[in-house]
């Protein structure tokens, strides 16, 4: 089933970080579960440039820290975001949308963050 993750940190933009992927499991996770940040990360659309827009400029000043000028780009952004998902992994709320793709589909949307706010 398609579905869409919606990351919020303080190191994403202030509408969270948005993955598409899709969900292989039974059934969907319920609010105050934990997810694995490899769910995310294995997704087709996470890629650095994909996910660029997201990050805020604290966030890229520390990944470029994290990265120190190394070649896999690719590798060291998935080993810092890791972390950062690590932080905010808790599902907060699923909401049902359209998918954008195609209207006449419904797809969950799971909204995921430490749940302190």
């Amino acid at each position: 089933m398609k579905i869409k993750f919606i990351i919020y940190s303080h190191f994403f933009k202030e509408r969270g970080m948005s993955v598409k992927g899709d969900w292989n499991f039974p059934h969907l996770p319920r609010i105050g579960e934990e997810i694995s940040p490899h769910i995310i990360m294995f997704q087709n659309e996470f890629t650095y440039q994909n996910l660029l827009e997201y990050l805020t400029d604290e966030a890229k000043n520390d990944f470029n820290k994290f990265n120190d000028n190394e070649s896999d780009l690719e590798g060291n952004f998935k080993a810092w975001v890791y972390d950062v998902i690590c932080e905010v992994n808790i599902v907060e709320s699923i909401h049902y949308r359209p998918d954008t793709e195609d209207y006449t589909q419904i797809i969950p949307e799971i909204c995921l963050s430490d749940l302190s706010n």
